[in-house]
Formats: structure tokens, sequence, C-alpha cells
């Protein structure tokens, strides 16, 4: 625990020295209070703020939060906590307003103006889509990832499969997903995020279970999304499809989504089979730049991105079936989630730089198999 908030002052301290001197004393120590200015300690510590001046009605404060969709409820109890921790130290109400949808669709709206394209910060589930808002002259810079704890990501999650009550076509493993007849049903991973990652996570699967063998991997994946009938354009369709429509013998999903739809449903229709391999989909965070410079609120946004990394906020994303990065509360926790060997990117592929490179570039992997998984219906619906 102490070794965990000595990490999380460390990154305030780093935080703030990361922006230019100028910047940062209008910014964060500059009068007023509580989005961009007020006296915030680079040791982490608050200092007292005189606010006495300041009408009752005006110590209000507000920020925008584009999230990725599944993560509503996950920010709703965060946004409540944070709120009481910021009005104790700063005496300055907060709202935290959210946009909730598919990342793909959160990233377009961000570039192009649409709903959300104010936001003060992402919290996204693709580091690839945080990756495009920081090209040249978006909307903030290309090292975001070095300015949080564990390159940003405080929460994760990894690759389930969903399927019906008693599992009657005994899936177990990634290669139970070929067998005959099995029908599988996953997002596609060119128009959807989730997606993506499901369609990188049977790729790793497959590279380790040939060695490696580039070749016999792409066979694999081929044949696993030969098993598909129908691509949906999101991962909510995907679950809409299998859970409503009652199309499919086994959904492959994220973990945290699965959990929930699992209590949702009372565990009467589904279970989950957790592999004993997948790939850990991680979901970084970020604030944007040019947006908090725009409306004064990098001092609040900076700081409920870096609450996102203490226990308290830990603890609630366990309660909502995420796994947590601070390794005090995983270990508390280890008894919640299921025990499987969980997979990075960095150990699988190389690292982003690799997986854009080899996977998701002009020519790239995917665009090169894309028309053989698309063979068949692709439904684009929410």
């Amino acid at each position: 625990m102490k070794r965990t908030r000595r990490h999380l002052r460390h990154a305030l301290a780093a935080l703030l020295f990361a922006f230019p001197f100028a910047s940062l004393r209008a910014q964060f120590t500059s009068p007023g209070c509580c989005g961009g200015g007020g006296d915030f300690g680079v040791n982490g510590q608050w200092k007292q703020i005189d606010v006495s001046n300041v009408p009752k009605k005006d110590r209000v404060v507000s920020i925008h939060n584009a999230s990725f969709g599944s993560t509503r409820d996950l920010f709703a109890e965060i946004n409540r906590e944070f709120g009481k921790e910021w009005v104790k130290k700063t005496s300055y109400s907060l709202t935290v307003n959210g946009t909730h949808g598919s990342t793909f669709a959160q990233t377009r709206a961000l570039l192009e103006g649409g709903d959300g394209a104010e936001a003060d910060l992402v919290a996204l589930d693709h580091p690839g889509a945080i990756d495009i808002l920081a090209a040249p002259g978006n909307l903030l810079p290309a090292d975001w990832r070095s300015r949080l704890p564990n390159d940003s990501v405080p929460f994760s999650t990894t690759v389930v499969f969903l399927v019906r009550k008693g599992n009657p076509r005994a899936i177990r493993d990634w290669s139970d997903l070929v067998k005959p007849g099995v029908s599988v049903i996953t997002p596609d991973p060119r128009r959807d995020s989730v997606g993506q990652w499901i369609w990188l996570a049977a790729w790793a699967s497959a590279l380790r279970q040939t060695g490696n063998d580039e070749a016999a991997a792409r066979a694999r994946v081929l044949d696993l999304y030969r098993q598909v009938p129908v691509l949906n354009s999101t991962s909510a369709g995907s679950l809409a499809t299998f859970a409503e429509k009652s199309t499919g013998d086994v959904l492959l999903v994220l973990e945290s989504e699965a959990r929930a739809r699992l209590r949702a449903s009372g565990g009467s229709r589904f279970e989950i089979v957790t592999p004993p391999a997948s790939l850990r989909v991680d979901l970084p965070v970020a604030w944007l730049d040019r947006n908090v410079d725009k409306h004064g609120t990098t001092r609040v946004t900076a700081s409920y991105l870096i609450w996102l990394f203490d226990p308290k906020a830990q603890e609630i994303a366990v309660r909502h079936h995420y796994r947590p990065s601070d390794r005090d509360i995983a270990r508390k926790h280890a008894g919640s989630f299921p025990s499987l060997e969980i997979v990075s990117v960095d150990d699988a592929f190389g690292g982003w730089s690799a997986v854009r490179e080899r996977f998701l570039s002009s020519g790239g992997i995917l665009e090169r198999d894309y028309p053989a998984l698309n063979t068949r219906e692709v439904v684009s619906r929410n």
C-alpha cells in the first residue's frame, strides 16, 4: 500500500514537471480553482486554498470523459467517489459528464467534431486509438503513455468464451472453437475495437500453439473465422445476436462484459469458459491536452486520472469485473477472478508498434485476410 502511494506521489511530480515551466505555473499554481488553477504541490500533497472570496454557487467544475461503452457503470461509481475526494480537498463540487460508445466511434467523433469532441479525457479499450488521437497536430503528445503509472493502464480485462448453460459443445480452449459444427459469434475486427482484440487474441493463441509458425497460425485463425455465421459491427451487437437472437454456440467476449452479463441474467442461461491462456486487454486512459488547455481543466482532469490508480478506485474496478493494476489489490482479490495465463501484447507480438506494422497497417495481415474473414453476413447495428 505504501509503495503504491509513493508511486502515485512520484507520478504526480513527474506529471507536473512534464509541462513546460510557464505552462505549469499557469495551469497548476495560478490563482483560482479548481480546474486549471489552484496551488497543488509537486510532491502530491494538497496545500490550503483560500476560496472564501468565491461564492459557494460558483464553486463548481466539470469535465467530460469519452469512454468505452461497457465502462459506463464503472465510471459512474468512480465519478461519485472521486467527486467526494475533490470537494473535500478543494471545496469545489465536480461533475463528470460522459460520452459512452465504441472506441472507434469515440475516436472518430473526437477527430471530426462529433458528440464528445470536447472531451477532457478518454478512457478507451485500445491503445492504438489513443495513438491516433496523438498523431501530429491532434489532441495530445505521442508520449502520453509515460505520463501516468503502468503505461497509463489503470485496469484491464481479457478474452473469454460465453457459452450456453451446460456448455453443450464442450468448449474449453481456443482449439475447440474450430470443431465441426461449432458456431462462433464475434465482432468485426475491422469495425470494432473489441473485435480487433479478439482477433489478436486468436492470433496470439495460434502462434503459441504452432511455435510461432506464422503460416500455420494464419490457417488456424482463418479456420476459426469460418465458424462465424455473422460479423456484427460492435461488441454490443454480437452480444445481442448471441443472447437475444440465440444465434451461435459460443460468444467471444471480454471477461468484464461476460461477468456483467452473467450477473444480469442470474446465471440461468449462460456460463463463462476461461481458456488456459488469453490475451490481456488493456484499458488505457489519457487527458487531451488541446481540450483541457481550452477548458482550463488540466488540474482536475490530471488529478482524476491519477486517482484511477488509487486503491479505492482499484477496488471499484474489481467490483465491476475489471482486473486491477495495483498488485496489492490484485493479490487481495486473486480469488475473484479465474486463474489463467494472461499474455501481454508485448509478449505475444513485441509491442503495439509491432502490432501496428505487422497486423493493422495498410497491407498488413488484417487487411490481407479480411476478405477471407468476411465471407458471411456482416451486420452493421448497435
